[in-house]
């Protein structure tokens, strides 16, 4: 009788410690509407949309919100499935929840949604940059060297690649080493700021480097950033495909 005693009553606990969690994410996404009131809304097909929240509405549970360029089209429907996330603040904390579109209000031509806020809010992190698995066969020439191996993961201002063999020993004091990575289709002349090295012995025998991306030339970086940002947009379909069907 102890023993059941003191598993209902730690139960009790847990189920109030998860409640206590649900209500101080939901005080704090609030907060963060107050901070910045800019919502990015993604549908069933995966385009994002970008839109401000007008009003909270604490009785219903649920936040008006509108495009941020309307242009008279409704692009949501009544029930379409969303998910909605919030700006990132200072501490890069994003605020995102899946739910529903409640109801549609026309308001002097505007196009307004009304979307329930259910009792559960995720709270994660957000890089200033998009960061990308990529591994694409590469060719590295570091210093007058050329080295074959693959870029094993990019952004906006970093890169990890893989070089086969041995770091070469004529840079491995140098902290920022001039550098042409070459990956058919995205060619980046750059220096890069070395933060990471590890060499994997056998079977692989390969060296991994990491570093910030420096001195990039401003055409480059903008096909860097292009490329990333289509590859943001098919992830969020394929994930907001994925998330969709299981509903």
């Amino acid at each position: 009788m102890a023993l059941l005693d003191f598993l209902n009553t730690k139960l009790f606990h847990k189920e109030r410690a998860a409640e206590n969690l649900e209500k101080l994410l939901r005080e704090e996404f609030v907060y963060q509407l107050k901070y910045n009131n800019n919502l990015t809304i993604v549908s069933r097909s995966g385009q994002p949309i970008m839109t401000q929240a007008v009003t909270l509405d604490k009785k219903r549970g649920s936040l008006i919100v509108a495009e941020k360029t309307p242009d008279g089209i409704l692009i949501l429907e009544r029930n379409d499935p969303v998910n909605v996330e919030t700006q990132s603040n200072k501490e890069h904390e994003v605020y995102s929840f899946h739910s529903k579109v409640q109801n549609i209000i026309l308001d002097d031509g505007n196009i307004l949604y009304e979307i329930q806020i259910p009792r559960r809010i995720e709270k994660g992190q957000r890089r200033k940059g998009y960061r990308i698995n990529i591994d694409s066969p590469s060719t590295v020439n570091i210093s007058r060297s050329v080295y074959k191996g693959q870029v094993s993961n990019l952004s906006s201002k970093g890169v990890l690649f893989l070089v086969d063999g041995y770091w070469p020993e004529s840079v491995e004091d140098e902290p920022m080493v001039a550098c042409n990575i070459d990956m058919g289709f995205l060619q980046l002349d750059c220096h890069v700021d070395i933060r990471y090295i590890h060499f994997e012995p056998y079977p692989a025998r390969r060296t991994c480097i990491g570093g910030k991306i420096k001195n990039l030339n401003p055409q480059q970086q903008h096909q860097l950033d292009n490329y990333l940002s289509a590859q943001q947009r098919i992830a969020q379909r394929q994930k907001a495909e994925l998330k969709y069907a299981m509903i």
